[in-house]
């Protein structure tokens, strides 16, 4: 055991970055994908006894509710009407034979409203997880009278958030159930949820780093690889667990999907939203000033200036600001070796 522990101790400080920022190279040379990227991540869970395995995992189902067969699909689009032109997608959708539907979800950054995001998304499985409970085997096999009694029915639906920054506000807990709750029950100590076909599992990736160092169960492999990458997990002698870092390896990797990787790395909404917000703050602080300028003077006139000179202020301070961050990601790109391609689309993020 001793000596298991030491070679992986020498593999891992002996690991190496490759040129591309998606992939680990370690001592041996060996090449992985880090599945935290969406093609990449797409790449490692694009196999129906992975998905169901990490799922039994996840949501600890014992052998009486465990998934035994599913269906899933990438990337899908949120098929309702939606106002803006920027469509929303979800990671990864999953249907099960006995018809429970589960939304699977990888973020890497924390963006405005993302607690508001994840009960949209949810929203959505309820609604398409009813629609496709209708037209199930399951539902046209019911008499009308049957179809009837059913017909405010909904499904088992789970969200299932796999986040790469600490949003639980317990230090010590790193996965967590949310659902519907009365507030009187919990006020009496008493509290069970009133629907519990409908939850959310949300978790902490680096707080799981930090609580569980050692490898214990399936889902232990699944957190610290999403989270520390196929490095920090090798050694593993489960076959089914081998068969995910194998989907990671570069060599049995397409060259088309390479190619294509650096095209969708950067979560395009996600990264709009951030920026966004931090302009308007940018604005909102330069009106600020120039009410407060234009106030000091008395007057009308010198009020519109002060909002004038401040919000050109404002604006001339964000365009700086973003121009100095266009320049840091590009240096680190350039460094990095990654290809035009690349560079265009990080920059393009505006």
């Amino acid at each position: 055991m001793r000596t298991m522990k030491n070679q992986k101790k020498r593999l891992v400080a002996a690991t190496q970055t490759s040129d591309k920022p998606y992939i680990v190279r370690n001592a041996a040379g060996e090449e992985f994908l880090l599945p935290t990227y969406p093609e990449t991540f797409r790449a490692l869970m694009d196999d129906k006894e992975l998905i169901r395995d990490f799922l039994n995992s996840i949501l600890e189902l014992d052998y009486k509710h465990e998934i035994t067969d599913l269906s899933y699909e990438f990337e899908k689009y949120i098929d309702v009407f939606m106002p803006g032109d920027k469509p929303m997608k979800l990671d990864v959708w999953v249907k099960t034979r006995d018809n429970r539907f589960i939304n699977i979800e990888l973020q890497n950054r924390q963006h405005p409203f993302f607690y508001d995001r994840i009960q949209l998304y949810n929203a959505y499985q309820i609604l398409r997880g009813k629609y496709d409970y209708n037209k199930s085997e399951t539902f046209l096999e019911y008499s009308e009278k049957e179809k009837s009694t059913h017909y405010y029915e909904i499904p088992e639906t789970v969200s299932i958030w796999l986040c790469n920054f600490n949003i639980l506000k317990q230090k010590n807990i790193y996965k967590d159930v949310w659902t519907v709750y009365s507030e009187n029950d919990i006020k009496g100590k008493n509290a069970r949820p009133i629907f519990p076909k409908n939850k959310y599992i949300i978790v902490d990736l680096p707080k799981f780093a930090k609580l569980r160092r050692n490898i214990q169960s399936h889902e232990d492999f699944w957190l610290k690889l999403l989270r520390k990458g196929p490095l920090e997990v090798v050694g593993t002698r489960d076959s089914l667990l081998t068969k995910a870092l194998e989907r990671l390896r570069v060599s049995n990797v397409k060259p088309k999907f390479l190619k294509n990787m650096e095209k969708t790395m950067f979560d395009t909404n996600a990264d709009r939203a951030i920026l966004a917000d931090e302009m308007l703050k940018a604005e909102a602080k330069a009106m600020r000033r120039g009410m407060k300028r234009g106030l000091e003077k008395g007057m009308e006139k010198g009020m519109e200036k002060g909002m004038e000179k401040g919000l050109k202020q404002g604006a001339k301070q964000a365009k700086a600001k973003f121009a100095a961050r266009d320049k840091k990601i590009e240096e680190f790109l350039r460094s990095k070796g990654v290809s035009p391609e690349l560079l265009t689309a990080a920059l393009a993020i505006k």
